[in-house]
């Protein structure tokens, strides 16, 4: 039976509003009731998820950035995948758009070439904003991820020419139509899963995870039940054909499927 539930932020375990409905936690804290474990695995910064963490369960590991960072409970850095330094150089440097935003994570900043208000409302953390600056003179050894905001065509050129340049130096990946992730090349939330899971002695099989994008298909592709979301982008739908899909974020697909197992555990008990 499934001991360890593991889900993606946006599009997964929040609603279309970028917050998390009372009925999601409920489940979550029935689920961990039942002597199971919740982890989130997001592409957000570790900064915002903990605000997410902090509302539903008690402090526990955290996957953030596509899995470039894992934090234990207290709030300490486990494991750390960063872009190299040379690389997150040369994309600065050569892949400017002004109509694309340019995004580049660290531990405690996050740094734009210009500020778009959409993601600026999508913050979880208010405390945690965007800082306007030139890419090309700002350090870029502590690089957690880039990130690029905009039209699907463009971000698709940058995906090509990225691919063509760094090939297997470097993990890209769409986690919407709109946001082309750039990571270390090992670093997705599948490795860090499986990294996590095998520093505690825990089974693969004993655990599910949920998803709608691209970013957790490597999550989706390890654990021993994945579930995608009716409102999963259609490349993970086409990657993933007989995954199991539970209701929408909307709908609370996640509590959703959560209670089923519960339910499903009471009966076999009884």
């Amino acid at each position: 039976m499934y001991k360890i539930a593991i889900s993606d932020l946006d599009g997964t375990l929040l609603g279309p509003d970028h917050k998390i409905s009372n009925t999601t936690k409920q489940s979550i804290d029935q689920w961990i009731q039942n002597d199971r474990r919740f982890v989130i695995a997001t592409g957000r910064h570790y900064i915002e998820a903990k605000t997410i963490q902090d509302e539903i369960i008690e402090s526990t590991y955290l996957i953030s950035s596509n899995g470039a960072r894992v934090h234990n409970k207290h709030g300490e850095i486990v494991l750390k995948q960063n872009l190299p330094a040379d690389i997150a150089t040369i994309i600065c440097n050569d892949y400017f758009d002004s109509e694309i935003q340019t995004n580049l994570f660290t531990d405690q900043q996050w740094y734009a070439n210009f500020l778009l208000p959409e993601l600026t409302e999508m913050s979880l953390n208010k405390k945690f904003q965007c800082e306007v600056t030139n890419l090309k003179e700002i350090d870029k050894s502590d690089t957690i991820k880039i990130f690029f905001w905009g039209e699907r065509e463009k971000l698709n050129i940058i995906y090509k020419a990225l691919h063509l340049q760094f090939s297997d130096k470097i993990n890209l990946t769409f986690s919407l139509d709109r946001c082309l992730e750039v990571m270390a090349a090992n670093a997705n939330k599948g490795s860090a899963i499986t990294a996590l899971l095998a520093s505690k002695n825990l089974s693969v099989e004993q655990t599910i995870a949920f998803g709608d994008g691209m970013n957790d298909v490597e999550m989706l592709q390890v654990v021993g039940k994945p579930i995608l979301m009716a409102n999963s982008q259609a490349d993970l739908l086409k990657a993933l054909p007989d995954a199991e899909i539970t209701k929408s974020s909307k709908e609370n697909g996640v509590a959703i499927k959560l209670n089923s197992i519960l339910h499903n555990a009471k009966n076999t008990k009884t």
